[in-house]
């Protein structure tokens, strides 16, 4: 209905741009927000096997991009409506911080499909037979999983929080130094995450939100190990060349 609204500028106006085309928004990201939970939940069958495993392609893929679409809109909304762009002002507002939201996203996405495989195939309420619960093996990697999500999500938010409380131009060489060894944990945890979970008998093993949160965690991390790394091989070029004016942020 809102795509033919803007072959008609009339009717347009009654919707594009008002608070009524954010409320279908945010009303869209809730709907397919809570159809990637439910898709993507082993109790329910509908993209995954009770392994974990995608079943239904189509229905998997399709949600989650049903739901990137939808965060898209959000963002076109409020640079258009309020002049607010939320990509711009984290690449602007500090180096790396929006490697650092995406690092803490995925950390969550990981602690949650973790904990959602543990609940469905080691909890005593679970309602699988059998055959389908999960050995030790699998039980043990899910809590990794879920320890590894918890802590990449709160280095995330703690360097995201500092980052936002200091202007880009301030020099802070302890945030430097404290980005340089989290995100080195976070790669190194993440790195060993990856042989635990995603091999034989661990929760990721299969294609799910946790095989994919995994390795985008190990992803980010090691993007954020090479840009502190190379920031810091800039600053030390520039005080062995008397640049004073460099400093590492």
């Amino acid at each position: 209905m809102v795509v033919i609204l803007h072959t008609k500028p009339l009717l347009s106006s009654i919707i594009l741009g008002t608070k009524i085309e954010g409320v279908i928004i945010v009303i869209l990201i809730t709907f397919w927000t809570a159809l990637v939970a439910i898709v993507s939940d082993t109790r329910h069958g509908l993209a995954t096997d009770s392994t974990g495993s995608i079943s239904n392609g189509n229905l998997y893929y399709f949600s989650w991009a049903g739901l990137a679409t939808g965060v898209s809109l959000l963002t076109s909304y409020m640079r258009s409506t309020f002049g607010f762009d939320m990509g711009g002002e984290l690449r602007s507002r500090a180096e790396r911080l929006q490697q650092w939201v995406w690092a803490g996203m995925l950390g969550l996405i990981q602690m949650g499909s973790s904990a959602r495989l543990f609940d469905n195939h080691c909890g005593s309420q679970s309602g699988l037979g059998e055959a389908e619960m999960g050995s030790i093996m699998f039980c043990r990697r899910s809590q990794l999983g879920i320890v590894l999500g918890i802590f990449t999500a709160i280095f995330s938010t703690v360097i995201v929080g500092f980052k936002l409380g200091v202007s880009r131009s301030s020099k802070l060489p302890w945030l430097f130094t404290s980005e340089l060894v989290l995100s080195g944990v976070i790669a190194g945890s993440q790195a060993v995450g990856v042989g635990f979970l995603t091999g034989q008998e661990g929760p990721a093993a299969p294609l799910n939100n946790l095989y994919y949160s995994t390795w985008g965690s190990l992803a980010f991390g090691l993007l954020l190990v090479g840009s502190c790394v190379e920031n810091w091989s800039i600053a030390k070029g520039a005080l062995r060349d008397g640049d004073e004016g460099v400093s590492l942020s």
